[in-house]
């Protein structure tokens, strides 16, 4: 669902590093093609840490990684024992390369390539993977080799497309995505349906058309169980729905319901991790409405939840709003000490996190808080520009395109802040971390099993 696009946990990436290290020293590099568990270890550290380079904002060696894991499977499926296997390992990194250039903006390559892995998945065209040609004939083999290898393929038409075209605001497309598929036998089961029901959702939301928006979220929750996790959590987005619609009174109804589900969710479903996310999207709703005490309790709730399933980005997100609402609220009723308190915890957390992406995030509200936040009984204004700064060089390293918006939002605040005091210069120049050793050692120890001459082309 796309609701759940970061429904995931996202540990701290040190302790990701330590996870793929202690894999890759049971990979030797002459015995990779040996078992298809050796095969299926090494691919999975290489998805792994291209992922981990992926969060912590070094792009261009994810791509590398990517590159460098489709040759090193390309040449171990010239060994015929484990052809198969080694054949459906190229392309998941293939999907995960066009994935980063969705990001990155390059669109239409990003959209090709998924419709080629598509149509490969469904036996009709083979594909190229720089130069490497996968037949179609090989394909039942790869499927039985990987098993659910074949539903991924099929499922970059639409999931990972839908994402790329969010990240452009592209709603048209969206829509017409949803009408040229959702009809396709392949998309015929519950899980995509739902899914598609939501995408038509959030473009016809997006499209300002708010009763046909309520329309298709009703359809879609039709297809699931009243207390279904997801049908629990698409509450916020009807509360959304509402809430632009000018109608309050349904977008507090509908809140009010949701916030009853987590309180039983709390109550009976133990430690569900689907409960953290419910919780900051309630306080996300609730402070779009206005409801600001309401949003602080259930943001609270959130960032409890967090920081009890040890999840970092969860937590960075959390403490973001928190402040927001303590520095920000238009009730002007938080004491100094609660601001201080999250201002505080919000730059323990922005400092010691390897997620780039957050940690500029966090830096950005910092530089924002720092007109409320007193010190000894005077705001700390002059401090803001060292947070803005580290914000901007944080966010012009990463080349998507929301890094890139975000960058230029960052500049104005930060010229503002430079207009307003002209005779400090500001001291940020954050772009890695000092605790970055363990994740640049996983990018070598991955090079080393990539073929001798790939790594000689970087």
């Amino acid at each position: 669902m796309v609701t759940k696009m970061e429904d995931r946990i996202k540990v701290d990436l040190a302790t990701m590093s330590k996870m793929i290290l202690d894999e890759l020293r049971l990979c030797r590099p002459d015995s990779l093609s040996s078992t298809p568990d050796t095969i299926k270890r090494i691919g999975t550290q290489f998805n792994q840490g291209s992922l981990l380079q992926y969060h912590y904002g070094e792009i261009e060696k994810a791509e590398i990684l990517c590159r460098g894991e489709i040759e090193l499977f390309a040449q171990l499926s010239s060994h015929p024992t484990h052809k198969a296997l080694c054949l459906a390992y190229m392309v998941q990194p293939y999907i995960n390369l066009a994935r980063i250039y969705g990001q990155k903006g390059e669109v239409r390559e990003s959209l090709s390539i998924f419709e080629d892995i598509y149509r490969f998945g469904l036996q009709q065209k083979d594909l190229y993977i720089f130069g490497h040609h996968l037949s179609v004939t090989d394909a039942p083999a790869m499927f039985v080799a990987a098993p659910g290898y074949q539903r991924g393929m099929l499922a970059c038409r639409v999931i990972d497309a839908t994402r790329v075209l969010q990240t452009i605001d592209d709603y048209p497309a969206l829509l017409a995505l949803v009408e040229t598929n959702a009809g396709l036998p392949e998309y015929n089961d519950m899980f995509f349906k739902q899914f598609l029901g939501e995408v038509r959702t959030r473009a016809l939301l997006n499209l300002g058309q708010y009763a046909l928006a309520a329309e298709a979220l009703e359809e879609c929750c039709r297809q699931m169980r009243s207390n279904a996790p997801d049908r629990i959590v698409i509450q916020s987005l009807l509360s959304q729905i509402y809430r632009q619609w000018g109608r309050d009174d349904l977008a507090r109804v509908t809140l009010n319901k949701l916030e009853e589900h987590l309180a039983r969710g709390e109550k009976f479903g133990g430690k569900l991790p689907i409960l953290r996310q419910i919780a900051y999207r309630l306080a996300l709703e609730r402070y779009a409405m206005g409801d600001e005490s309401k949003a602080l309790a259930t943001a609270e709730k959130a960032f409890k939840l967090s920081q009890e399933w040890n999840d970092q980005s969860g937590s960075v997100k959390s403490a973001i709003l928190l402040l927001r609402l303590c520095t920000n609220g238009t009730q002007g009723t938080y004491a100094p000490a609660m601001q201080r308190q999250w201002f505080e915890e919000l730059q323990r957390l922005a400092s010691a996190t390897l997620f780039r992406l957050e940690r500029a995030c966090g830096y950005w509200e910092l530089g924002f808080a720092c007109d409320v936040i007193e010190s000894e009984g005077e705001t700390i204004s002059e401090h803001a520009g060292d947070f803005l700064l580290k914000s901007y060089n944080l966010y012009r390293s990463i080349p998507f395109v929301d890094s890139k918006q975000s960058c230029e939002a960052v500049k104005r605040s930060l010229d503002s802040w430079e207009r307003r005091f002209p005779a400090r210069s500001p001291l940020g120049n954050e772009v890695r971390s000092s605790d970055s050793s363990s994740i640049e050692s996983v990018f070598d120890a991955l090079m080393e099993h990539v073929p001798k001459s790939f790594v000689a082309s970087q």
